[in-house]
């Protein structure tokens, strides 16, 4: 665990800001392609940028009210404390927003975005591996990790070794750039990508949460919070694949 660099620099911030900065370039390759300019790409992006960081924190203050007292404690993001889906939530409705401000069809630009944003994801995981955050259960399985005396890891369960689930997490999101990028390689019209995407993140969360630590009152029925909202987005993700294989080919969506 190496929750700082160069002995000042947060590992979890730097990873962070490495992720934008990839995402940024991609999706402003990406977007000249599809007739996007440079100016509308890089405003979107800083359009994900702002409300995801607001997106991850608000969710993970609403789910621990009673941790934050007195209540100014919620503006204390560098303290930690946040949650992934609040991030990607609020950064659709706020694209979506954007999109319709800039006369831009939402689908074409989610399409140009979402690669970036799960690329981001999987640079990102690395950080919170080097943080100690995100930690696993307990495991003999040989990828099992131990992290030193004073992670939170270690603080929970002692010293044993845990799953390395934010290193699986980060694994998921290459993977699955990696497929959105092969799959674009067949014709497909406005959000496919992006339906892929959501289908894909979905079903690898939740699978991937079964080896995560989570608090006890974050699971309802053997389920966290998290894999009920992943099995929501991956439906959400199917049901936009489904309707865009009925749409016809290179139809423009002005959603």
């Amino acid at each position: 665990m190496h929750p700082q660099i160069f002995g000042f620099v947060k590992s979890y911030g730097l990873l962070m800001a490495i992720s934008f900065v990839l995402g940024l370039f991609l999706s402003i390759r990406r977007g000249r392609k599809q007739g996007l300019s440079t100016d509308a790409v890089v405003d979107l992006v800083f359009v994900v940028l702002v409300s995801s960081l607001i997106g991850v924190r608000l969710a993970f203050v609403l789910t621990h009210l009673d941790q934050f007292h007195p209540w100014y404690q919620a503006f204390r993001i560098w303290d930690g404390g946040l949650t992934l889906y609040g991030g990607i939530i609020l950064a659709i409705a706020a694209v979506w927003w954007k999109s319709r401000r800039l006369g831009l069809p939402f689908l074409r630009v989610a399409d140009v975005l979402a690669p970036g944003v799960i690329l981001g994801i999987g640079v990102t995981r690395i950080g919170c591996f080097l943080a100690g955050c995100c930690f696993g259960h307990p495991t003999d399985c040989a990828l099992g990790v131990r992290f030193p005396v004073g992670a939170p890891a270690t603080q929970h369960y002692g010293d044993v070794a845990v799953h390395p689930a934010q290193l699986y997490a980060s694994a998921a999101g290459f993977l699955v750039f990696a497929l959105l990028l092969l799959w674009e390689r067949r014709p497909s019209g406005d959000g496919a990508t992006f339906g892929r995407f959501l289908m894909l993140y979905g079903v690898a969360r939740f699978l991937l949460d079964f080896t995560r630590y989570y608090e006890a009152d974050q699971v309802l029925l053997g389920l966290s919070n998290n894999q009920f909202l992943s099995l929501g987005i991956a439906l959400t993700g199917l049901a936009i694949m489904v309707t865009r294989r009925r749409a016809p080919l290179g139809e423009e969506q002005a959603v």
